[in-house]
């Protein structure tokens, strides 16, 4: 007894343990994926309705599509022919199983469904090789709910959860999708039923985010903030008809005598034509019986409630993930410091998102796949080649002159390594200095000489010492360095 006592004074040191205050918080023990299975089709369903119809909710899918994707994660070869041939590939609409999308697109695409909807999925599709798509890889992106989540028990033997094919260790081996969205069965022949088939988990991309061990599914990243949005939507069209009502000036004429109105009930408003007035509109002019005068109506205004509104957005935007001047599009009360604080934040959390779903979910497997492709067809070896790169676009600066200097700064005392500053930028290191070889040879072919060239003029704008400059041909023409006139020689 004294151990069970001891248990629960712990347990009622949690405030948020205590059937006191919570006495109607029911909260579920159902594990990740019960709980996403439950709540996915209709929390989806809401968050496109708000999407179609909601500023903000559309504003929250354009910010993190254009954060976590933006022109696109790249990814960088170490060699020419698969980088000619992603090149070919990526660029082009031939990578698309739609053909309207190149790769990028596709990136922001499944970015968009996943914010949206949770997940989606992208079937990896072979087809005959040609000069846009040397390697005969297509990409199919299927919303979440090509998924057959009836799908449960043993199916074919094996056990399925949620339409999701489980091997021993709980990884997917295959996904039950729907040959159609469910939204267009009527794209089915007459007769026909809505089926869907196994497709091997090596063929399909299924892009979430984990937030749970074991979590398989996942649901809208509007979810936490739906309700809220939808009552700020309520209170504000509730706002518009009172200021609507508030700009309604009107004049009601109280006329002498019985036969002013005929048969008309006393305190009733009508208009000129003698009809009961059930709204107001600006300029109505109303009649009643009375004592024969004539009455201004106008309405008083109501008072402010940015303050509101503001708590509201603020809210949104956290449980989006987002900072309150991104969601709302107001920087009436930002200044630099503020700014950055809070881009510092949303970048980590952004970063996240690249590197813990996109990279490893998304742009890896295809990259993977498409050398997997190239190889089977003879274009080069079997082995991954080292040094394959993803690079995220990089992050605008938010005052470019302090950000810059910083980095230069950190660059030069040793705290941030070069190739960590051109990857800031969304460059790739050694892509980077081959241009900027480049670049000189065209300059110094040119005879050109211009002030942004280290080479050649210092920070200050005056230009470099002779030994400086003489450094600077030999490097050009590869000769021997002729002996300062302050070094010995050798004898």
């Amino acid at each position: 007894m004294g151990r069970i006592r001891d248990a629960w004074n712990a347990l009622r040191g949690y405030a948020a343990a205590q059937d006191s205050r919570a006495s109607s918080w029911a909260a579920s023990g159902s594990s990740a994926t019960a709980e996403v299975g439950a709540a996915a089709p209709t929390v989806a369903r809401r968050a496109r309705d708000a999407v179609r119809n909601d500023p903000y909710a559309a504003r929250i899918i354009d910010l993190w599509t254009g954060n976590a994707v933006g022109a696109g994660i790249t990814t960088r070869w170490p060699d020419k022919a698969h980088a000619e041939a992603w090149r070919r590939w990526s660029e082009g609409t031939a990578c698309d199983a739609e053909a309207t999308l190149d790769l990028y697109g596709i990136q922001a695409l499944a970015m968009r469904a996943v914010v949206e909807s949770g997940e989606c999925f992208v079937r990896l599709l072979p087809t005959v090789p040609t000069p846009a798509n040397p390697v005969g890889l297509r990409l199919q992106v299927l919303e979440a709910d090509h998924l057959d989540t009836a799908r449960n028990g043993m199916v074919a033997g094996t056990p399925t959860l949620q339409g999701i094919t489980l091997g021993e260790a709980g990884e997917p081996i295959a996904y039950w999708l729907h040959r159609v969205h469910p939204g267009t069965s009527w794209l089915l022949p007459s007769g026909g039923r809505l089926t869907s088939e196994p497709v091997a988990a090596t063929d399909v991309l299924h892009i979430y985010r984990k937030r749970r061990p074991g979590q398989l599914r996942d649901v809208s990243w509007l979810a936490p903030v739906l309700t809220r949005l939808r009552d700020l939507g309520d209170y504000e069209g509730a706002l518009l008809m009172k200021a609507k009502i508030e700009a309604c000036l009107a004049a009601v004429v109280s006329e002498e005598g019985d036969e002013a109105l005929t048969g008309a009930a006393s305190g009733l408003l009508r208009d000129a034509q003698g009809r009961t007035v059930e709204s107001f509109e600006p300029g109505m002019i109303l009649y009643r019986r009375g004592m024969g005068s004539v009455e201004v109506v106008n309405p008083s205004g109501g008072g402010s409630h940015a303050a509101f509104a503001r708590r509201a957005l603020e809210a949104a935007a956290v449980g989006a993930g987002l900072t309150y001047d991104q969601v709302s599009g107001d920087l009436t009360q930002a200044n630099y410091s503020s700014l950055r604080a809070g881009k510092i934040e949303f970048r980590r959390l952004c970063e996240q998102v690249q590197y813990g779903m996109l990279i490893p979910m998304l742009v890896r497997p295809i990259a993977e796949r498409f050398h997997a492709q190239g190889a089977l067809l003879g274009l080069w070896g079997s082995e991954m080649p080292d040094g394959v790169s993803h690079v995220p676009p990089a992050h605008e600066m938010i005052d470019p002159l302090k950000d810059t200097t910083a980095l230069i700064a950190q660059v030069r005392a040793g705290f941030v390594p070069q190739p960590e500053a051109a990857g800031a930028f969304g460059y790739d290191f050694r892509q980077a200095v081959e241009m900027i070889r480049e670049a000189n040879a065209l300059l110094d072919d040119a005879g050109l000489s211009l002030d942004t060239d280290p080479r050649r003029v210092a920070k200050s704008g005056a230009a470099q010492d002779a030994a400086q400059m003489a450094a600077v041909e030999i490097a050009a023409t590869g000769a021997a360095a002729p002996p300062r006139p302050d070094t010995p020689q050798q004898g």
